[in-house]
């Protein structure tokens, strides 16, 4: 990716985001109506039939059940009235849900309510979708409970609600029974993506690609943010419906920004960077030619928003078509994870898109897009952590790799043949003079380059070459130990073990068994051939202190036993007795037979 346009990029989506923020702050704050009411909590009853429909031109009266869609045109006052209902007390009221449409409400003679009207304000004149809880606690018997509903839009004209008689405390349960599932999804999914951001940021040392995944964090973090203000939830939290709608609004405008820069990091060939660059610029200045008309009231969100849906449906089918034609010319893993939620995305969109036309699904408008959302959102989350998953364990083999190269160069680097020819000079010269010195100069030796080795073997070695770096170990600790009586009895060696496997386990025998008491013990190391397996035992008369439960040696008991199991289904049985010593035995299987541990 060119740094300079990448740069560009990150410009734009920062100013996206900055004039996002502020307007969010305006609408919530700033350009609130000054009376905002929190919804109560209420169980509805419906109250949807025998309502009469006030033609005053014709004055022919209709009996209609709710809900209902009447003729009126944009601008046009439909007038719904029904006697009050019997057993209400001064807590009841009446609900129900108008997209956008003005309210007003009287009961009698008296104006009860109103929304929506004598707004001076041009930024917030226009009436948002909203739940309404009108108080008809004083009506009296008989009394007339006439509601008037009016819209600017042709679609939301002579559409009248469903309406319900409720009881103050349960409208809240209700609300909470219907979206409390896709609320508490959306605020699990914020705070992932808030703990990812936060863990992508603080982790230094993976070489990560962390524009990719910041984008998609921030993705689902205003994915997620716009889907807990869509929720109805929000309007008993805050009781700021206006301010609730125009910031969910504005998420929505930025959304398709921080997608599209997600998908970017994704591009590799040029052609198919720029025209996802197109759709960054293009998208950024129809958020804030959307933003710009609100405020002017050239045109407002509502209607703003319908072009906004059909637009992301769009993008999202030619994004589909591209990001299938990257995925069948790179065949990358996360390009096809990528395209496979987007897929999930831009169906969920065409499906609302073709069920918002049916008259049945009115009632759950909205309902497959959330659905088709939080899974799209789901699939971005793991398709994410895959790829961060997998660059972390790139870069640690990497890393483990150039650790044994360093070492390999490092003994290299030693020139050990020099070393080990001087040693054999020094221990001819020294031989002469004393048998045990010369001996001691050969077993260290021996030592030296056996443990050089370990920078590069891993494979099965014969066992006599294993014993012979033990018997020069065993050598050494004799001569430093006078007192130390060392016993190799090696009468089976014809067999292969793991490299150094065998010798850790001598070491701590040695060091926390014969060595651990006041006077140097004694080690005893024989080997002998079972019907179906080979033994190494090793028997130290020591505190008793089996390597299970002590083990001081350069490689781990644990990881000794791994390398055995995996490396040729061998197994180490470990008996001890309290100051008497410890019984070390490793059974390496012969071919064609398996070793189970005893439980």
């Amino acid at each position: 990716m060119n740094k300079k346009k990448l740069k560009s990029l990150n410009y734009i989506v920062l100013i996206a985001c900055a004039v996002g923020l502020i307007c969010i702050f305006l609408f919530s704050f700033v350009f609130a109506p000054a009376k905002s009411e929190r919804i109560s909590s209420e169980q509805p009853d419906k109250f949807s039939t025998n309502w009469i429909l006030r033609d005053f031109e014709s004055e022919n009266d209709r009996m209609i059940s709710l809900p209902y869609k009447s003729d009126a045109s944009a601008g046009d006052i439909v007038t719904i009235m029904h006697v009050a209902p019997e057993g209400i007390n001064e807590k009841s009221v009446l609900t129900f849900k108008t997209m956008f449409q003005n309210v007003i409400v009287t009961v009698g003679e008296d104006r009860v309510y109103e929304y929506g009207v004598l707004n001076d304000n041009r930024v917030i004149k226009t009436a948002v979708p909203k739940t309404h809880l009108v108080p008809i606690g004083n009506a009296e018997p008989g009394d007339v409970i006439a509601i008037y509903l009016s819209s600017g839009y042709k679609k939301y004209s002579g559409m009248i609600p469903e309406i319900s008689v409720s009881t103050k405390g349960d409208v809240a349960a209700s609300i909470v029974k219907s979206n409390g599932m896709s609320f508490v999804i959306s605020i699990t999914l914020l705070i992932i993506s808030v703990i990812l951001s936060v863990a992508l940021v603080m982790d230094k040392r993976a070489e990560i690609d962390r524009k990719r995944s910041g984008y998609a964090f921030a993705f689902v973090f205003v994915t997620s943010l716009w889907s807990i203000l869509s929720n109805p939830i929000m309007e008993l939290v805050t009781g700021n419906v206006f301010g609730i709608y125009m910031s969910s609004m504005v998420l929505l405008l930025l959304m398709p920004i921080l997608y599209l820069m997600h998908i970017r990091c994704f591009a590799i060939k040029r052609r198919l960077a720029g025209i996802l660059d197109v759709g960054i610029y293009v998208f950024s200045v129809f958020m804030l030619t959307g933003i710009v008309f609100q405020m002017l009231y050239v045109m407002d969100f509502a209607s703003f928003m319908g072009v906004t849906k059909v637009f992301i449906t769009v993008g999202l089918l030619i994004l589909s078509l591209i990001m299938y034609l990257a995925a069948d010319v790179y065949s990358d893993k996360t390009i096809v994870s990528a395209l496979m939620a987007n897929l999930v995305l831009t169906a969920a969109c065409v499906l609302e898109a073709v069920l918002s036309l049916f008259e049945f699904y009115r009632t759950c408008d909205g309902m497959v897009l959330t659905a088709g959302l939080f899974v799209f959102m789901a699939m971005i989350m793991i398709s994410t952590e895959k790829t961060m998953a997998a660059q972390v364990t790139k870069e640690r083999d990497y890393a483990l790799e150039n650790v044994e190269q360093e070492k390999s160069h490092a003994i290299k680097r030693l020139n050990t043949r020099f070393i080990f020819s001087t040693m054999n000079t020094a221990m001819n010269s020294v031989k002469a003079f004393s048998e045990e010195d010369g001996r001691l100069i050969y077993d260290t030796s021996v030592y030296m380059k056996y443990n050089m080795k370990t920078a590069n073997e891993r494979a099965m070695v014969p066992f006599a070459e294993e014993l012979k770096y033990i018997k020069s170990y065993l050598g050494m600790q004799e001569r430093n130990h006078p007192g130390l009586d060392c016993i190799v009895e090696d009468k089976i060696i014809d067999f292969n073990v793991p490299f150094n496997t065998i010798e850790p386990l001598v070491e701590n025998a040695v060091t926390n068994g014969a060595l651990s008491g006041d006077n140097p013990g004694k080690i005893v190391m024989r080997s002998y051939e079972r019907l179906d397996c080979y033994v190494i035992q090793i028997v130290d008369n020591g505190s008793g202190l089996g390597p299970d439960r002590r083990f001081t040696g350069k490689e781990s008991y644990r990881d000794i036993k791994k390398v055995l199991k995996k490396m040729c289904g061998g197994m180490i049985e470990v008996k001890n007795k309290p100051d008497k010593g410890t019984i070390v035995s490793v059974m390496i299987p012969k071919a064609g037979f398996e070793m189970k541990e005893e439980r």
